[in-house]
């Protein structure tokens, strides 16, 4: 992870719904050179799309854009999947140079943001469909990485219970602790919704 915070490459992160996407995007910031500068999160599904442009680069005499607000540090798109094509075509060039023309403007402006993104989505089975814009895909992906869901990862299940129990036991009288066989008994379970 620390090598992969320390390039500027745009990072697509794919993995079930609750496999902590957000949460490596964050590490990614945190443990990169770009952390004391903001970390912007912007949900992808719940764009206007006729407004996209609006939301993420912004308008003269409005919003500050997504881009800018994250000027020297990160992006974070969520859920980039949900893109529809023409709002990806409309994104395409300030990924690509990092340039941008507020609505209304007429001059460029210039955002230094590292971008990362996250999907639950197969991305590149949607490029083949014809769902997902190739030359999008490789604007996002220059450097992928993969969250198996937990059902995967049973050796983290002990882990991850532990840290919640530690977490109530915070707000309890007493302490709680999770006895080697209970641990066996979680690593059961087909956990669907994944850490969530």
């Amino acid at each position: 992870a620390v090598d992969l915070a320390r390039t500027d490459g745009a990072v697509l992160i794919s993995g079930e719904t609750g496999t902590g996407k957000e949460l490596v995007a964050h590490a990614l910031h945190r443990l990169g050179s770009r952390r004391d500068k903001n970390f912007v999160a912007v949900n992808c599904a719940t764009f206007d799309p006729d407004r996209i442009e609006e939301q993420v680069i912004g308008r003269i005499g409005g919003p500050i854009g997504s881009f800018r607000k994250a000027d020297g540090g990160t992006l974070f798109l969520d859920e980039v999947g949900e893109l529809p094509l023409a709002q990806q075509a409309k994104l395409l060039r300030v990924l690509e140079t990092g340039q941008f023309r507020r609505v209304g403007g007429r001059g460029y402006r210039k955002s230094d943001a590292r971008i990362i993104c996250a999907t639950n989505r197969h991305l590149w089975e949607h490029v083949t469909d014809g769902k997902f814009r190739e030359d999008f895909y490789y604007r996002i992906a220059c450097l992928a990485v993969r969250l198996p869901p937990l059902r995967e990862r049973l050796d983290d299940i002990g882990l991850l219970a532990n840290d919640l129990l530690e977490l109530v036991s915070r707000t309890m009288p007493q302490d709680f602790t999770l006895s080697p066989e209970a641990v066996e008994q979680l690593k059961h379970y087909d956990y669907p919704g994944n850490v969530r």
